[in-house]
């Protein structure tokens, strides 16, 4: 029997070409050098991101130990380096060289405003 998460694994939506299309539209609009630019292919799937698109990086409340990295989104390639640093000092209990609060899992409970970079969407 799988897992719910081996059914995520391979889980390949359809993707929505009217999303596509209004973006490709949005492009050409903004820069009218790229209006010969055409779609040569459309691709749905999931992405691993969180509601403020910064990853956590992070202790759990409650569970001693367990440490999450997840949510790079795309981030993964350009921080990858140190988030490791900063995953590997909780893991194991020093004081990171930066400010983990930023990465904090507890964030999203805890009334820290939630802040969406304009220049990231």
């Amino acid at each position: 029997m799988q897992s719910p998460f081996e059914r995520q694994r391979i889980y390949n939506p359809a993707p929505d070409t009217s999303v596509t299309r209004r973006a490709l539209q949005r492009l050409k609009e903004e820069r009218p050098e790229l209006a010969q630019v055409k779609l040569d292919g459309v691709r749905a799937g999931r992405i691993d991101l969180t509601p403020d698109l910064v990853p956590v990086i992070s202790g759990v409340d409650g569970i001693t130990g367990l440490v999450v990295a997840t949510g790079f989104s795309g981030h993964g390639f350009g921080i990858g380096p140190g988030a490791g640093k900063l995953a590997a000092d909780l893991i194991r209990g020093v004081t990171p060289i930066v400010d983990a609060m930023p990465f904090s899992l507890a964030r999203f409970n805890n009334g820290t405003p939630i802040f969406i970079d304009p220049d990231v969407i």
